[in-house]
């Protein structure tokens, strides 16, 4: 997710600058729907970087996206700007075989043909130790968690 945030800003930082040399070397900054498109550029930029901070994890915890209610697992993705989230996703517990962690993201599989992936800012070993965490001794023993 990191790369993806980095890769994001890098984009948008490219269209600030073009926006730059337009109000350079044009009228264009006269123009009002200019300075709105300037703002816009503002707005969605500081979003960009505000997801490259320390402060942007430490506000998105792994508890914040992936809780459990009794049987199923909760799980809540990160959309749109800043810290909003979309969800949740209901999953029943004794439904899932594997989880499989990753830097930034991790997959739950259920059968062959259906699967959830989800990503997060956290890395592969946060991920296992809040999953080995989360379910109990027995849930463990049928899921596969890597």
């Amino acid at each position: 997710m990191r790369k993806i945030n980095q890769l994001q800003a890098l984009i948008v930082g490219c269209f600030g600058i073009v926006l730059l040399l337009l109000s350079v070397f044009t009228m264009l900054f006269q123009q009002a729907w200019f300075v709105f498109l300037i703002a816009l550029w503002l707005f969605v930029f500081s979003s960009c970087c505000y997801r490259l901070t320390p402060l942007f994890k430490a506000r998105n915890g792994l508890d914040k996206f992936i809780r459990r209610e009794q049987q199923h697992l909760l799980l809540f993705s990160l959309s749109g700007f800043f810290d909003r989230t979309h969800g949740p996703q209901w999953l029943p517990i004794n439904s899932i075989k594997k989880i499989q962690c990753h830097d930034d993201q991790f997959l739950i599989i259920f059968s062959e043909q259906h699967q959830c992936s989800i990503g997060l800012p956290a890395t592969k070993a946060e991920l296992i130790q809040y999953f080995n965490a989360l379910l109990t001794k027995n849930e463990k023993k049928l899921i596969t968690i890597e």
